[in-house]
């Protein structure tokens, strides 16, 4: 980070600190720095924190997982199969114009309350999201790399891997990053209606019953900083593996 962002940052904060130190704003949903560097310490002592980041990212990435197998696969096959798209693309399109948390309580009826709902919803979330790049990038391949694999006389498995694959990398990796954004808003919310026992949706409904808006805004820039690092490792990792022109 550039030293002038390092300033800024700094200046903001004690702008914060000043307004709500000083009584200038009170109000009992605003914390102040101290009081949020007091309920991470307290979080971080219990281990209440560790618990709840842990569980959060455990569903985030459980769903995020589920969903893009079966995302892929849902994509590739309506992206390359005519047939499969005339029957699947108008059922995929309405499911996409529904707001994934609306299945939540369909998926508490047949799941239970445990976590299996709230990875199932994340998973559906992330489907929808993926399967659609997928589905896209699939019409958008070039032919050229294709015709000269079979004029080479490889194998359907070899087409596979150096043409489509190949071709889909760039997409794919793009559609990760939205993914995981999705994965972490439908996990978070689920906990958060669900009643959980651990995780950060679960401590911001916590807080709010007991009015420790300390704790929430702890919650919330616990879960920011999870989906920056999240995105970033995504971002970083596709930069390593794809060394290609997209």
């Amino acid at each position: 980070m550039s030293p002038a962002r390092i300033a800024a940052a700094l200046a903001v904060v004690a702008a914060w600190a000043g307004v709500t130190e000083s009584g200038l704003v009170r109000h009992r949903a605003i914390a102040s720095p101290v009081g949020l560097l007091r309920a991470l310490g307290d979080g971080a002592t219990s281990g209440s924190l560790l618990l709840d980041l842990g569980s959060t990212t455990a569903r985030l990435l459980a769903g995020l997982a589920l969903g893009l197998a079966v995302g892929i696969v849902a994509g590739l096959g309506v992206g390359s199969s005519a047939a499969l798209a005339r029957w699947l693309e108008a059922p995929l399109e309405l499911l996409r114009a529904i707001p994934p948390l609306l299945f939540f309580p369909l998926l508490l009826l047949g799941f239970g309350y445990g976590d299996m709902a709230r990875v199932a919803a994340a998973a559906l979330a992330v489907a929808l999201v993926v399967s659609l790049h997928v589905a896209a990038g699939v019409r958008r391949v070039p032919q050229t790399r294709a015709r000269l694999l079979r004029a080479l006389n490889a194998t359907r498995w070899q087409r596979f891997r150096w043409h489509l694959a190949y071709e889909l990398a760039p997409t794919l990796a793009t559609a990760t990053q939205h993914a995981i954004t999705a994965s972490l808003v439908v996990t978070v919310v689920c906990e958060m209606l669900a009643g959980a026992d651990h995780g950060l949706g679960a401590r911001a409904i916590a807080a709010q019953v007991s009015y420790d808006a300390p704790s929430m805004w702890l919650a919330l820039l616990v879960t920011g900083l999870l989906g920056v690092i999240l995105s970033r490792g995504a971002a970083l990792l596709e930069r390593r593996v794809i060394t290609w022109p997209a």
